[in-house]
């Protein structure tokens, strides 16, 4: 994700910078739990709130990385500002799960181009939504 951000802003990327985001691990195990709970409870309640918050903390990750923040701060911030662009978010999703999914009929030869894709689309959506501070 942060090789990503890093192409959105024409920062250098090197293969080194996949090992260079081990010391939020624990932060970002915490983080996933606690959103995934969310999401859960979204789902089992209704449907729409489980849809709503999955899109709404697509960028908690990058959050507590790029700006260093703890897990609820990261989780609120992902979710006000997508809030802001939650359907052009989700229907950006859509074209991109849409694209995965015909990439991968071909014996998934297709995911070689399309998951670097969707990494920077990331970056891109990122990089306008919260700009990017520490490259």
């Amino acid at each position: 994700m942060m090789m990503g951000i890093h192409r959105a802003v024409d920062a250098p990327v090197s293969y080194k910078m996949t090992f260079s985001y081990f010391s939020f691990t624990l932060r970002i195990i915490l983080a996933v739990i606690c959103m995934s709970v969310l999401i859960v409870l979204g789902f089992v309640l209704l449907v729409i709130p489980g849809i709503y918050l999955s899109i709404a903390y697509m960028f908690m990750v990058h959050l507590i990385i790029d700006k260093k923040m703890g897990v609820w701060d990261a989780m609120e911030t992902s979710r006000k500002a997508v809030t802001q662009h939650w359907f052009k978010l989700f229907f950006t999703g859509v074209l991109i799960i849409s694209i995965h999914v015909i990439s991968a009929i071909p014996l998934g030869i297709g995911l070689i181009w399309t998951i670097p894709m969707h990494v920077a689309i990331q970056g891109i959506l990122y990089r306008r939504i919260f700009g990017v501070e520490s490259v």
